[in-house]
């Protein structure tokens, strides 16, 4: 079963405990009703096809792994859970096409962690500094979408590093 969130409307300013949005929810290609959340804190509320949902939902419990919680308890991951780590993944996405629009992503060899500067489109130029002040980087701006965003996903940015580093 394909399960996807299209038409995602998200405001991170009115998110309070939980993500603030809206959007259509699609199983196998079919458009089935819109899923949303008030960002409070509370539960997601679906408008649509309930016949359909609860058939998802069946199939998300059934199918897709548990989540586990830090401290290592584990959870069935129903539908409701499915769409918030689609939510995720869609911001992730989006943040990352942001990033990339505005500056210089690289990651350090040495602490393995993401650091970024503006390039304030002179994209060469910066990436030549970038390469130059610190050797051996993997500049974001250069991988495929998918590469980069795993490097993304696994470490949030530093900002630029301080001088001597």
């Amino acid at each position: 079963m394909r399960i996807e969130l299209r038409a995602i409307r998200y405001s991170p300013s009115a998110s309070q405990e939980t993500a603030f949005y809206s959007a259509d929810l699609h199983v196998d290609g079919r458009r089935i009703g819109t899923v949303s959340n008030g960002g409070t804190g509370e539960a997601d509320a679906f408008h649509g096809d309930r016949e359909a949902y609860a058939a998802a939902d069946a199939w998300s419990r059934a199918n897709l792994p548990p989540w586990r919680t830090q401290d290592g308890q584990a959870f069935e991951t129903d539908l409701e859970l499915h769409c918030a780590a689609l939510l995720q993944e869609w911001i992730d996405e989006d943040d990352l096409h942001r990033a990339l629009a505005e500056r210089v992503l690289w990651r350090d060899p040495v602490d393995g962690l993401v650091y970024e500067v503006r390039h304030r489109g002179k994209i060469e130029e910066t990436v030549a500094s970038v390469r130059r002040r610190h050797p051996g980087v993997t500049i974001l701006n250069e991988l495929p979408f998918a590469m980069a965003l795993a490097i993304w996903r696994s470490i949030p940015p530093q900002g630029f590093p301080e001088e001597g580093r």
